[in-house]
């Protein structure tokens, strides 16, 4: 599994693959903050004065993060940022399935007509949390000062 984690075109790949998919799931939170905000709220989970700014900054965190990935900056604690994100949606979808709500993640669209099998959410988030463990897990700080852009030639 080492050498799987540690090659550079596997990493660079993986880099590219999980920051496209943070910030494709950014986007429409960022156009529909209140929509956005109208999931967080279905989730039950925080007190309603945090649903709203937590709505307009986490796309935002989401989008940077992804970049961070993408561009090869600040790569360990991008990963370490993003495995922080997927474990807290895991543990939202979860207790929101183990509770019965009957909701839409809001994952990658914040529309209500969106439908959601919110454990085959749980499941995509957990193999995307395995890749970034291993990343963070196997990518050594040296590696990061001469291989820490997309250009691999």
């Amino acid at each position: 599994m080492k050498k799987v984690f540690e090659n550079k075109y596997f990493v660079i790949a993986s880099r590219i693959f999980l920051g496209g998919l943070f910030m494709y799931a950014s986007f429409d939170k960022m156009a529909n903050p209140q929509a956005f905000a109208d999931i967080i709220n279905n989730y039950r989970m925080l007190p309603v004065q945090f649903v709203n700014p937590l709505a307009i900054f986490l796309p935002w965190l989401e989008f940077i993060t992804g970049l961070f990935l993408i561009a090869g900056k600040w790569v360990k604690s991008s990963l370490l940022l993003y495995s922080t994100f997927l474990l807290i949606f895991i543990i939202g979808l979860s207790q929101a399935l183990i509770r019965g709500l009957d909701i839409s993640c809001g994952c990658f669209s914040v529309h209500p007509s969106t439908t959601s099998e919110v454990w085959l959410r749980i499941v995509e988030d957990m193999f995307l949390l395995f890749i970034s463990v291993n990343l963070f897990k196997y990518l050594p700080e040296d590696k990061l000062k001469t291989e820490n852009s997309i250009n691999i030639t």
